[in-house]
């Protein structure tokens, strides 16, 4: 399977760990994508379940494109995986997995976290390559971070979406 991301990233709540094929988080992986809230909002409606085969071959593809991460978050003196996120020139895809995380800022968290590691690697940009018209928990993620709107389209499955881009400059 493919590499991880090159560093940890971490503000001591959220850890962005780098990817290793570890399978006590592949299994955990496994069962995040076969939870509909999970599906429906990071691959769209009527998306069928994961089997554990798809799953790695997903984070092939990721590892392969960018720098693939773990989502861990700090709770009761421990680092548990809650989630994983890809940082690449084209998109980011960040998924919160276990359900009692979402909606908890730990998405805003990670997206702070790449932001940051997208300037010390110098990008002029960052783009979220689809975000669903559906997800607007998605949406108001990315706008509160700076991010706006720069096409809106329909996918194969005829699902709308948007795609949002934060132009990084110098500070």
């Amino acid at each position: 399977m493919g590499q991880g991301g090159s560093i940890m990233l971490s503000d001591n709540v959220v850890r962005l760990r780098p990817f290793q094929n570890d399978s006590d988080d592949i299994d955990r992986a496994v069962a995040w994508y076969q939870d509909p809230e999970v599906l429906y909002f990071s691959e769209g409606p009527n998306t069928m379940p994961f089997d554990r085969h798809r799953v790695e071959r997903m984070y092939q593809f990721l590892a392969a494109h960018g720098e693939l991460y773990w989502i861990d978050v700090w709770d009761n003196g421990q680092w548990w995986v809650v989630g994983d996120v890809t940082l690449s020139s084209d998109t980011m895809p960040i998924v919160i997995g276990e359900g009692r995380w979402r909606s908890q800022g730990i998405g805003s968290r990670v997206l702070a976290l790449l932001i940051e590691r997208a300037r010390a690697l110098g990008w002029p940009c960052l783009i979220a390559k689809h975000i669903y018209a559906d997800n607007i928990k998605s949406q108001r993620l990315f706008a509160r971070h700076g991010f706006r709107v720069v096409h809106s389209g329909v996918d194969s499955r005829g699902q709308q979406y948007y795609r949002y881009q934060l132009d990084l400059k110098s500070e």
